[in-house]
Parts: structure tokens; C-alpha cells; sequence
């Protein structure tokens, strides 16, 4: 019998070119928006860490009440609202910049904007999903996803370093907002219904607080919970610390640093690729195991070996973050579909408000960090604390029931 895939679904596929149309756009920002705050405004690294935090200030402040938000109205038109918000946001800066009216405190204003409309639009995705395809076709969702999404991080860091390089940081951010109206456009389109959330009387914060004790007693979304926590925060210092070394460092400083990251998005994708047959073949938790033992410690090898920004340097870390990609590949998908899975409908959104307030409210605290450590000590010893958080991520789930585990249909 012929094996039905998500691709089947027709709302599917256009909920997988918002997201890619998203991601895309968003690529090209995640360099932009460094480079228009060092390069186009003159900022210090202090500034471009308070640019940072700003981004992700929302997911530790907000994720819980947006989560609340997401269980209680229908996902599609959050969906519409979070992009089309991000739209204007990301052509009004590019605007503004091109005619000299953008400044640090008004840059700062739009990142944490935009990090408010990503923490809606993540959550919104995340529940959707499972309501757009069958529950049998939900892996192999997400495996497209995450390997779409791979896939745009291989030729998206080259193209947006490229972009960013030749045609100005304004314009790449103009893009992203491009990119954006095409995911409003695609969303539009999805005819799936969706079922009206049941009434509650309990209060929001009530209702918030039970996302948390859900994700506190299960076993498996904790020790992912804790190893996405430690991995954000060590990677944000690691990023930021290289991102100021090597657009301030080399002469081609954003092509440079778009070759590197697109090397980690080879590897991501090759890891997605692989990480169906590892787990049929070895089981879901020794393959997810050793794929983050990989994905988490490559990064400190290659700071320990590279301690400039010289072009040795530049190949030596982006050898680390292709093979520090091949781990994080093989590992996401599958961690994605274990929470959706594992969680019930009601408690979906909550409950992943309560895993990404933790793990990606730790990129605001590590991008706070990284300032400090960038301007007192520079940017190579706070790369490799950042790196060593990394490879001490793997322990939370290295000691947890999911190294029994055999499949994804095993959680507990």
C-alpha cells in the first residue's frame, strides 16, 4: 500500500510555502539586521547585543500569555497577523534607512516587534500544523519542514551575506518583508477548518501556569526542554561573538560570515535527510543522543582551533558548524514531532509556550551576556564559553528516559 505523505494535502503545501517564503526572508534578515546595526548605524557590539535582546525579550516575557492566546482563538488569522505586522515593521526600517531617519533606539523598538509577532507566528505553526495533515502524516510534515528549512539555510546565509555584501543592508531587510506579504498571500489561501476552542472560566495566568506544570511532569519535553535552553544560550553568545569578529574583521565581512552559516545549513540538511533511516535503524533515542554529542560539541572544536579571523580560521569554523549541523538535523525534526504528539490538543500551545519561553527566552539572556563578555574580554574567549555551554547541553537528555526510547511512538 502506497504510503499517504503530507504532500498530499493541498493546505499543506501552501502552509509549507508560507513557511518557506517566511524562512527565506527571515535568512536574509538574520544577517541584515546585524550589519544595519554595525555597518549602516556605526553600533557597538554593547548596542548590537541590546538589539538582540530586544529580539528575543518577547519569548521570555510574552510566550506564556501568547501561548494562552493560541489555545483559545483559531490559529489561521494569528497566523495572517503575526506576518503581516512583520511585513510593515521590516519595510519601514528599510525605509527609514535609506533615507538616513533610522537610528539604534528606533532599530531596538522594531526588533522587539518583530520577536513578538515570531513568538506568535511559532506558536500559531506549531498547533496548526497538526490540524492541516493526519496524525500519520505528521513526521513526515515535519521532516519537510525542517528540511525545507535546512535547505534555504544553505543557499539563504550565502545569497543574504551576498545581498548584504553588494546591494546594502536595507535592501536585504526590504526583502525580508517581502518574503513575509508572500506568507500572508500563501495563509490566505489554507481552507482547512479549524475547531473552535472550547470556552474556559479559569484565569489567563491560570491557564499559563498549566503549560508549565504539563511540560515540569513529562519526562521527555523536560530534558528537550533543558537541552534547547542551554544549547540557545551558549549558541547566542557563540554567534554574536563571531558575527562582530568577522564582519569587523575581514574585509569581506558579511560574505564571510553568510559562507560560514551556510556551511552549518549544509549539514542541517543532510542531517534531516539522514535522520529518518538512523532512527529505524539505531532507534529514536540512541540516534538522537549521539547526533546532539555531535551537533553540540563541534562548535567548541572549532573555536579551540580558530582563534582569528584569518581565512584558516574561517574554514576551520565553518568544517565545525557543517558538522555541528549534521547533529542538529537529524535531531529536530523528530524532537518537534514528539512534543506535538505527546501533548494533548487543549494543552498544545501552552505547553509549547512553556518550551519556547525557556529555550528561546535564554537567546535574550545570551545576547545580554554576550555583549558584556564581547566588550570586556573580546570576542574569542566569550565565543568559546558560548561553545561550552553547547557541548554541556547534551547531559539533560543524555540522563533521561529518551535514551530507552525507540521509536517516537515510545515517549513517556
Amino acid at each position: 500500500m502506497t504510503k499517504v505523505t503530507a504532500w498530499s494535502s493541498r493546505d499543506f503545501r501552501r502552509i509549507w510555502g508560507a513557511t518557506t517564503a517566511s524562512a527565506l526572508g527571515n535568512e536574509v534578515g538574520e544577517l541584515a539586521l546585524p550589519v544595519l546595526a554595525l555597518v549602516w548605524l556605526g553600533a557597538s557590539a554593547e548596542e548590537l547585543s541590546w538589539v538582540r535582546v530586544a529580539t528575543f525579550l518577547p519569548y521570555l516575557a510574552l510566550t506564556l500569555w501568547i501561548g494562552v492566546l493560541v489555545d483559545r482563538h483559531p490559529r489561521r488569522p494569528l497566523l495572517i497577523g503575526a506576518e503581516a505586522v512583520s511585513a510593515c515593521v521590516l519595510l519601514t526600517m528599510a525605509g527609514l534607512a535609506l533615507v538616513g531617519s533610522l537610528t539604534i533606539p528606533m532599530l531596538i523598538a522594531a526588533a522587539a516587534v518583530l520577536g513578538s509577532m515570531a513568538v506568535l507566528h511559532m506558536l500559531a505553526d506549531f498547533s496548526f500544523v497538526p490540524l492541516v495533515v493526519s496524525r500519520e502524516q505528521l513526521a513526515d510534515a515535519n521532516a519537510r519542514i525542517t528540511a525545507t528549512q535546512s535547505a534555504i539555510g544553505i543557499g539563504g546565509s550565502g545569497v543574504g551575506g551576498a545581498l548584504v555584501q553588494w546591494l546594502s543592508a536595507p535592501f536585504a531587510v526590504a526583502l525580508n518583508g517581502i518574503g513575509r506579504f508572500v506568507a500572508v498571500a500563501l495563509i490566505c489561501r489554507v481552507r482547512t477548518p479549524e475547531p473552535t476552542p472550547e470556552p474556559s472560566t479559569d484565569s489567563t495566568l491560570r491557564q499559563a501556569s498549566e503549560g508549565l506544570a504539563a511540560l515540569a511532569r513529562h519526562r521527555v519535553v523536560r530534558s528537550l526542554a533543558a537541552e534547547a535552553t542551554a544549547w540557545n544560550l551558549g549558541n547566542e553568545v557563540l554567534m554574536l561573538a563571531l558575527t562582530v569578529a568577522v564582519v569587523q574583521g575581514h574585509p569581506s565581512g558579511p560574505l564571510a560570515l553568510g559562507v560560514i552559516l551556510m556551511a552549518g545549513g549544509i549539514g542541517a540538511f543532510l542531517g534531516a535527510s539522514l535522520s529518518a533511516q538512523l532512527t529505524a535503524t539505531f532507534g529514536y533515542g540512541r540516534s538522537l543522543i549521539a547526533a546532539m554529542a555531535l551537533g553540540n560539541t563541534a562548535p567548541l572544536l572549532g573555536v579551540l582551533l580558530a582563534s582569528d579571523t584569518s581565512t584558516r580560521s574561517l574554514v576551520v569554523l565553518g568544517v565545525a558548524l557543517l558538522a555541528s549541523g549534521v547533529g542538529v538535523g537529524v535531531a529536530n525534526s523528530q524532537a518537534v514531532t514528539v512534543r506535538q504528539l505527546t501533548v494533548p490538543e487543549p494543552l498544545r500551545g501552552r505547553v509549547n509556550a512553556a518550551y519556547r519561553m525557556l529555550s528561546w527566552g535564554a537567546l535574550a539572556i545570551g545576547a545580554l551576556l554576550a555583549g558584556l563578555m564581547v566588550t570586556t574580554w573580546s570576542w574569542w574567549p566569550a565565543a568559546i564559553v558560548g561553545a561550552t555551554l553547547m557541548a554541556a547541553s547534551t547531559l539533560p537528555v543524555a540522563l533521561s528516559p529518551v535514551r530507552g526510547m525507540r521509536d517516537l511512538a515510545d515517549p513517556s
